[in-house]
């Protein structure tokens, strides 16, 4: 079922469309337009009662609505100032700009000829150093890593990868079947099938150090898990923090739903974040240490002073035993 905005959308080329094809059949239209028919007769129905201001029987889109309900073929006339194919503007083709460039920088294969010719075109038309006024900027890692996940891509190879996680703060040299790339929140990201966890993982591609095919096919796995939701997606926790000044900088380096001036502490600030990963959380409070305090959930701390206190316990027996 279509929405307004999709419908409306769909009806200012759907003329056009109809114009440039005389009696084509419902069936083909439909699918051209991706819709059912069914869909496609409803849209019919509202164009029938639109046209030029008044109303009249000549100002109205004339269609033949017994011709495409018995014959299955479709007669537009009378919508000739529907005519012409409509133009972007200037904050419309610039949009598009930007859109294309962050693909481009993950784009493999035909995906990326496409879009390449595409972006050559669109910033033709723009004005004379509009497209340069904005810049796209991807966390998507080193170009060499990433021409070879997207050739093992498209060639179905496996790879060894040299990953930095920053959740377990340790590197790992996983064997993984990659799938596809993901752009979420200015971040790229690898979907991959794991051969040590036999499951799919996400990996992001700027912790990826290195990326070596081994010379073997990757395996069939069916298709990876829909995109997980970013840092703003609906299912995202939030946590707020109060930061000291030292810790100020982490409200510029991370995204923030909501930042202000510490009520209850000069010179603090308040921060809520989203959290999609508590081993995230965890890492950057024990980062931070005294420089910041837990405002809610009360008890989204907890593991990070538990991890603590074993930290300085182990460093307290060991030193133990270097003093015997």
């Amino acid at each position: 079922m279509s929405t307004s905005a999709e419908q409306v959308s769909r009806l200012l080329a759907l003329v056009p469309y109809l114009q440039a094809h005389p009696g084509i059949a419902v069936t083909e239209a439909a699918q051209a337009f991706g819709v059912t028919p069914a869909q496609l007769h409803k849209d019919l129905k509202v164009l029938w009662m639109c046209g030029l201001p008044g109303g009249l029987p000549g100002d109205l889109i004339e269609i033949d609505m017994d011709a495409a309900a018995e014959q299955g073929t479709i007669h537009l006339t009378n919508a000739d100032y529907l005519s012409r194919p409509m133009r972007f503007t200037l904050d419309e083709a610039m949009s598009l700009v930007v859109a294309l460039r962050a693909v481009a920088e993950v784009a493999s294969g035909q995906t990326a000829q496409a879009v390449a010719s595409a972006l050559s075109k669109l910033e033709a038309l723009t004005a004379q150093g509009e497209s340069e006024r904005v810049a796209i900027s991807v966390a998507s890692g080193d170009e060499g890593v990433r021409e070879v996940l997207t050739t093992a891509i498209d060639q179905g190879q496996r790879v060894r990868l040299v990953y930095d996680g920053l959740a377990r703060g340790r590197t790992s040299t996983p064997v993984v079947d990659p799938a596809r790339i993901d752009l979420r929140d200015g971040a790229a990201y690898l979907q991959a099938w794991s051969l040590e966890r036999d499951a799919w993982r996400t990996y992001r591609i700027d912790r990826i150090v290195e990326a070596e095919p081994t010379g073997e096919p990757g395996a069939e796995h069916g298709s990876p898990p829909a995109p997980v939701p970013g840092w703003f997606g609906p299912q995202t926790d939030r946590v707020t923090l109060e930061l000291a000044p030292e810790a100020a900088w982490i409200t510029e380096y991370y995204p923030t739903v909501d930042v202000h001036p510490s009520q209850t502490h000069d010179e603090h600030l308040v921060a809520v974040l989203p959290v999609s990963s508590p081993g995230w959380l965890l890492s950057l409070l024990l980062r931070l240490g005294d420089q910041v305090r837990v405002v809610e959930p009360a008890g989204a701390a907890q593991e990070a002073a538990r991890v603590a206190s074993e930290a300085l316990e182990l460093n307290r027996l060991f030193h133990a035993d270097e003093a015997r």
